[in-house]
């Protein structure tokens, strides 16, 4: 008896065990090529451009990217420090602009001295899966480093395009959700959206024809072959009204496309119970030009003007991630907080993301120190630098105090200022403009010296493939761009 009453009384004094913890889940959604202005959420940053009556301006549909920001967080002023898909990225894992990760631009692998933020929460014991919708992303370029699960699209067998569709990579990353070795840990999920970027044949064309003109019979259809004759006809003055309409039009329809199945893949993580503990960050890599350039239409890597370099920046999270519900930061942020912010967010005693910086302040109404924020381009290749550097003749920007100061080494001509606000508007202010360009200069001297690379065989066929590799003036490489295949 004696013997019972003290097994029962040692059990009353030992601690109860604690409580299971909810299993928290991470989403980085990553949209490519997606301008800032892009999203119906972010209507009243419009860089649409002069070229086109403001009531022709095209009227982007993103319902789902519209909650997500109605439910959470939308940075109005968000920036990537270089309009390529490579180098961005690995910024948005490491913390780090390109001075920092040393990656020129797509096809530069990530050096194995860069930690990354899927190696960080690997090592805390979260599964960390990742779906990519395109080999820019491939894993030999080392942003799979961190992931139990890396699924790269490699030769399509379609005829090499190296990209797969949206619905192929929700129903892909679900499926790799389903497979998970360790149901029990926490996930870090993330999923690389491609088709925003040309060529614009993915979208449905039932979704296509809500955003075209009606009537619209011209030779606009999405293919390179038809983006290359508009390139074209823009450098040279020629282009129709209707054509200009299409472009933007069918850029668009991607853009919905994506938001569609950004829709899906929630709902499949939700009715998987994986969203009621959970953040889901909704962003993109760089923006686009479409006609508002003369020289560079329908691109990216050449600019970095605000359409190319604003990106959509949403957060939203639930249950113990859950953060302040409908706030706009209008302070300017880097891609590069971002992976900072969620370490802290995560685990509270984190040490920052590389030389990123916790956002979290921000949404609360608090302040923080202003950051200077640099971007600079990747193209055109040709004019790289081949003893310093690689991007050092190109274009580059700072963003602070207000302002905006491009600078275009390349094309010798002075640097110049424009306000922060839709349109990019110039502005004079001698001061402010000697202050940035100051400052500006000083982070170019930082730069660190030149790289190269030789790419594989299979590299270098799928960039050449994707349009990332110039072996000709920009003008001509344009024409001789080719059609995926239907």
């Amino acid at each position: 008896m004696m013997t019972l009453l003290f097994s029962i009384f040692a059990g009353c004094d030992e601690p109860a065990p604690p409580p299971p913890q909810p299993r928290r889940t991470v989403v980085v959604i990553s949209w490519d090529t997606t301008r800032a202005d892009a999203l119906s959420c972010y209507s009243d940053t419009n860089h649409w451009g002069a070229q086109v009556p403001a009531h022709l301006h095209p009227v982007p549909a993103t319902p789902v990217a519209d909650q997500l920001a109605a439910g959470g967080v939308r940075f109005q002023w968000a920036f990537a420090s270089a309009p390529t898909t490579l180098s961005s990225h690995t910024t948005l894992f490491s913390g780090l602009d390109q001075y920092g990760h040393r990656v020129v631009r797509n096809g530069y692998p990530i050096p194995d001295d860069v930690p990354l933020l899927a190696e960080q929460l690997q090592a805390r014991d979260w599964q960390t899966l990742a779906v990519v919708g395109s080999s820019a992303l491939e894993s030999a370029m080392g942003l799979s480093r961190g992931f139990s699960t890396y699924d790269d699209p490699g030769p399509q067998p379609e005829g090499g395009m190296y990209m797969r569709s949206a619905s192929d990579v929700t129903a892909r990353a679900l499926a790799a959700v389903d497979a998970r070795t360790d149901r029990d840990a926490d996930l870090f999920l993330f999923v690389h959206y491609y088709d925003p970027h040309t060529p614009w044949f993915t979208a449905p064309p039932e979704l296509v024809r809500q955003f075209l003109p009606p009537g619209y019979s011209g030779a606009v259809d999405g293919s390179m072959q038809s983006i290359a004759a508009l390139t074209e006809a823009r450098r040279s003055g020629r282009m129709l009204i209707d054509d200009v309409l299409a472009a933007r039009a069918m850029y668009l329809a991607q853009v919905a496309w994506v938001d569609q199945q950004t829709g899906v893949l929630i709902k499949g993580l939700s009715e998987r119970g994986l969203t009621d503990d959970a953040l889901v960050v909704l962003l993109s890599d760089h923006g686009e030009s479409l006609d508002e350039h003369e020289r560079y239409p329908y691109s990216h890597g050449p600019d970095v003007d605000l359409m190319n370099v604003q990106v959509p920046l949403i957060l939203r999270g639930t249950g113990s991630l859950a953060l302040t519900r409908g706030a706009v930061v209008e302070r300017p942020v880097r891609l590069q907080d971002v992976g900072s912010t969620l370490l802290e967010l995560l685990e509270a005693d984190a040490d920052p993301l590389g030389r990123g910086t916790f956002l979290g302040p921000l949404w609360v109404g608090q302040n923080l120190p202003p950051t200077p924020i640099f971007t600079e381009a990747t193209k055109p290749i040709p004019g790289e630098a081949t003893s310093a550097w690689n991007n050092l003749p190109f274009e580059r920007s700072i963003i602070f105090g207000g302002g905006m100061l491009v600078k275009n080494p390349l094309a010798g001509e002075a640097a110049a200022l424009y306000a922060m606000a839709p349109g990019q508007p110039p502005v004079t202010n001698p001061e402010l403009a000697t202050r940035l360009e100051f400052l500006l200069d000083g982070w170019t001297a930082s730069s660190p010296a030149h790289r190269s690379v030789e790419m594989s065989g299979p590299t270098e066929a799928a960039l050449r493939s994707l349009g990332y590799l110039e072996d000709e003036a920009p003008e001509e490489a344009a024409e001789d761009a080719e059609s995926p295949p239907e």
